[in-house]
């Protein structure tokens, strides 16, 4: 949160769903509060076991292990959804 206060651009958010603290769906809500549109991708290693309140998206999670061009496609998708929704 601190890091998204000092920068004046951010254009994806890349989060682990249970992290310590705050879960990665908290951060998401707390940091769209400012910016909406921000594209947001969550991964876990424990996406069957996650409960309900932690569970993302539709197509917003990312399964641990993945690999680097999957990470790549995905996160290329996220902002050029996130750019297609902006123009509309």
């Amino acid at each position: 949160l601190r890091l998204a206060a000092a920068n004046g651009q951010i254009d994806l958010l890349l989060t682990d769903v249970v992290m310590p603290g705050m879960s990665g769906p908290r951060l998401a809500d707390h940091l769209r509060s400012a910016r909406p549109s921000l594209p947001v991708l969550f991964m876990s290693g424990f996406s069957r076991d996650l409960p309900e309140s932690l569970a993302p998206p539709p197509g917003a999670l990312l399964q641990k292990p993945f690999t680097p061009e999957v990470l790549i496609a995905r996160v290329a998708a996220a902002i050029a959804e996130a750019s297609a929704g902006a123009a509309g």
